[in-house]
């Protein structure tokens, strides 16, 4: 198993540090990190992680962190945690080649299944 590449993209130096310091771990390299969100492209096109976890603030997720994913050539998710609630939000981008109608809705009913199979971690 090869270690997972983490990407940081911060705003409150807190976040940053209590980050970094969770992710004290032989599996995981950070390959990077910023609190300037239009630059973080340019690094994460180079280091091409495997996840870049964000501090999602009350704004949401920044739309540039949804350009990357849609930008991004390889399989990467985006993991968005909260410091004023704890939550954490995971976005990823897959992508399908439908060639019938049934693959579509296959992919469609799919994913309510998925859902409820999930947990509640908190």
């Amino acid at each position: 198993m090869h270690n997972q590449k983490v990407f940081i993209i911060w705003t409150n130096p807190l976040f940053h540090t209590s980050v970094v310091l969770l992710l004290d771990n032989p599996q995981i390299e950070v390959v990077g990190e910023t609190s300037n969100y239009p630059d973080a492209w340019q690094q994460i096109s180079l280091q091409r992680p495997d996840t870049i976890l964000i501090e999602k603030t009350s704004a949401g997720v920044p739309a540039e962190v949804l350009d990357i994913l849609e930008n991004s050539s390889w399989k990467v998710r985006v993991i968005g945690l909260s410091l004023a609630n704890n939550e954490l939000s995971i976005y990823h981008r897959e992508q399908q080649t439908v060639g019938q109608i049934a693959d579509l809705l296959r992919f469609i009913l799919s994913e309510p299944q998925a859902r409820r199979e999930s947990t509640d971690i908190s």
